[in-house]
C-alpha cells in the first residue's frame, strides 16, 4: 500500500497541471474541493489498487482514501495558486519525479512477469548452506575498503594509513567504489568465497585491525582492504536468513532486466 501510494503520488505531482481535469472522472460527485470534484469512480480506483496491494476494502479504506484525495486537491491547489510547481527548478524535480514512477511501474511489471518465489530464496539458502560447508568459509570478516584506479595511488594511501590516516575518511574521499566509500570504505560481513580473486586468498591470512600492506589488483581496480572484524560463521536458520535473502535476490534481479534492456538498445552520439 505504501509503495504504490509513493508511485501515485509521483505521477499525480508529475501530472499536476492536468488535476483539475482528471478529478471530474466519471461516477458520482462525491465532494467538491474549491469548485474541484472528486467523484465515486476516481475513489473507486484507488480502492482497487489498495486492494490489490492486500487491503481490505470497507468503510474506513475508503474514508482514509477520501481524506487523502481531499488533501492532495488542497495541496495542489495551493501549489498552483503560489507557483510553487514553476518556481526555481521545482519543474524538473516533477518531471524526474514522474520519470521515476515510471521505472519502478517497469519495475513491477518485469517483476510480475518474474516473480520471485520462495523457492527462489530457499535455492539461494541452500547455496549458502553448501558454502559454509567449505574450510576457507570457517571464518567470516568483516571489511572495509578503497578501491583506486592505480597502483601508484593505492601505495600512497597505504603510506599514509601507515602514518595514522583514517581508513574511513581515506575511503570517503578517494575510493572508486562510491558504495562502500560513503560508508567509511564498509562492505560488511562476508565469506571469503563470496569475494574476487585474490582477495579472497589474501583476506584468509589477515587478522583484525590489519589492511594490505600492498595492494591487490582485480579487474576492478586496486584495491586495499581492512579487516575490521573476524569471528566463525554460523548459518542463520532459512526463517531468519529469507528476508535478506529476498532482499538481495531482488536487488540481483533488478540489475539483470536493465543489463538485459540495455542490450536491446542503440546508442549514439551526434557527431562522432
Amino acid at each position: 500500500m505504501k509503495h504504490i501510494n509513493k508511485i501515485l503520488i509521483l505521477i499525480l505531482l508529475g501530472l499536476a497541471s492536468h488535476f483539475a481535469t482528471a478529478q471530474t472522472g466519471g461516477g458520482t460527485v462525491l465532494v467538491v474541493v474549491n469548485g474541484a470534484k472528486i467523484t465515486s469512480g476516481q475513489l473507486n480506483d484507488w480502492v482497487n489498487v489498495a486492494v490489490s496491494e492486500g487491503a481490505k476494502d470497507g468503510p474506513e479504506l475508503r474514508q482514509s482514501i477520501m481524506n487523502d484525495l481531499i488533501l492532495r486537491e488542497a495541496v495542489s491547489q495551493d501549489a498552483k495558486k503560489t507557483g510553487l510547481l514553476t518556481s526555481g527548478n521545482n519543474a524538473f524535480k516533477l518531471k524526474l519525479a514522474e520519470q521515476n514512477a515510471v521505472l519502478e511501474l517497469w519495475f513491477a511489471q518485469y517483476f510480475k512477469a518474474h516473480p520471485l518465489s520462495e523457492a527462489d530464496v530457499k535455492a539461494d539458502y541452500d547455496k549458502q548452506v553448501a558454502l559454509s560447508k567449505e574450510p576457507q568459509n570457517a571464518k567470516e570478516y568483516k571489511l572495509s575498503q578503497i578501491v583506486v584506479s592505480s597502483e601508484s595511488e593505492a601505495n600512497q594511501i597505504i603510506a599514509q594509513l601507515n602514518k595514522g590516516a583514517s581508513f574511513a575518511v581515506l575511503a570517503q574521499e578517494k575510493s572508486l567504489d562510491k558504495s562502500s566509500g560513503s560508508r567509511g570504505g564498509i562492505m560488511g560481513w562476508v565469506l571469503p568465497s563470496q569475494l574476487v580473486p585474490p582477495i579472497n586468498d589474501v583476506v584468509l591470512n589477515m587478522t583484525k585491525g590489519q589492511f594490505t600492506l600492498k595492494p591487490i589488483q582485480t579487474s576492478n581496480g586496486w584495491h586495499i582492504v581492512m579487516v575490521d572484524d573476524v569471528k566463525p560463521f554460523v548459518l542463520p536458520s532459512f526463517d531468519e536468513s529469507k528476508a535478506g535473502i529476498a532482499q538481495a535476490l531482488v536487488q540481483q534481479r533488478r540489475q539483470e532486466a536493465v543489463s538485459a534492456l540495455m542490450k536491446t538498445i542503440k546508442i549514439s552520439q551526434p557527431g562522432k
